[in-house]
């Protein structure tokens, strides 16, 4: 049985052209990997050597989540805490009497070292330079100075850090160059704030300082309360040397003795009581205590022979505190 070939004329499968709009997907692909490279490098650029760069999107981030779109804000700004905590919403107020009134009736619950209550606006520059007059207001001592150590790279909130409080210039400038020697970051400076806020303000801003910044300021920072109180200054305890020497000056001084000894003699054995008394000067050195006089010492005795003898006699006897002495002194 024969199978019928196929025609001699059946044409191949037809393939059909690729469709040119692929390529231009491709195409618009590389183009946007490209510039996404380019803007990568830039940002690595500008970022240079500042490695508080994703700190300061953050505290930007927390400013603007405070900053109201009407009215009035009430927050806290706590300096002690990390970054992205340091302001906590309190209240709000449409008018600014309103958010005045609301400030001062959280100043108290806040007071210490808990943190500053602030008035937020609409302005985010304004809030933003709230923080950072409030951060300086805060490092600012009742009395005495403060040594601070200074971030120039951190954001607002975050730039000054206490390192010791002191009562005395001499103790701030002994702690502030210390500080300094053991400082090895070129973005770090030492500082050593006063109790003017004016003048600590100054040091901070240096050129960028304007006295407007703190008169035009929605929030009266310098009727804020203090959060610095140094220490009272260390009392001067006097140094006595380890090898000192003690003089002790005794006058008209009498010793009375108590003494028991046998005595031997022709007629047998004796029991003699003995007390003696003298008077003189006396001097010591140190922790020893030597007196020399002229004793007059008066023996009775009672024995077993028919005999009694009484001795009296004038000599000179040297008396250490060593022996169990009483003694009774009279200085004039």
């Amino acid at each position: 049985m024969s199978h019928p070939t196929a025609p001699s004329d059946s044409s191949k499968p037809v393939l059909k052209d690729k469709n040119p709009h692929n390529y231009r997907k491709v195409g618009y692909s590389m183009i946007v990997i490209s510039v996404s490279l380019v803007l990568i490098g830039l940002l690595v650029w500008a970022i240079g050597g500042n490695y508080h760069f994703s700190g300061d999107i953050m505290a930007k981030q927390e400013i603007d989540s405070m900053t109201p779109k009407n009215g009035y804000t009430i927050v806290v700004f706590d300096y002690t805490q990390p970054i992205g905590a340091k302001l906590k919403l309190l209240d709000s107020a449409s008018t600014i009497d309103d958010a005045k009134k609301l400030q001062k009736q959280y100043t108290p619950d806040n007071a210490g070292q808990k943190g500053q209550v602030l008035i937020f606006g609409k302005s985010i520059q304004n809030n933003t330079n709230s923080i950072s007059l409030a951060e300086v207001y805060a490092m600012t001592p009742t009395s005495g100075y403060d040594v601070v150590s200074f971030n120039t790279v951190m954001p607002v909130g975050a730039r000054l850090a206490s390192q010791t409080l002191d009562s005395l210039s001499g103790a701030a400038m002994n702690d502030s160059a210390r500080y300094s020697s053991a400082n090895v970051d070129t973005q770090v400076q030492i500082l050593t704030l006063t109790s003017s806020f004016d003048d600590n303000l100054k040091q901070i801003l240096g050129a960028n300082y304007d006295p407007m910044l703190v008169t035009d300021n929605i929030n009266q920072i310098k009727s804020m309360p203090s959060k610095m109180i140094p220490p009272p200054p260390t009392p001067v305890v006097p140094v006595v040397p380890v090898n000192a020497t003690k003089t002790t000056s005794l006058q008209n001084t009498t010793i009375t003795t108590n003494a028991t000894a046998k005595i031997t003699n022709s007629t047998g054995i004796q029991q003699v009581n003995s007390t003696s008394k003298s008077s003189g000067l006396a001097a010591g050195t140190g922790d020893s205590l030597s007196m020399a006089a002229h004793v007059t010492t008066t023996s009775s005795s009672n024995n077993t022979a028919t005999t009694s003898n009484t001795t009296s006699s004038n000599h000179t006897k040297t008396v250490s505190l060593s022996e169990n002495l009483a003694v009774n002194s009279t200085s004039k």
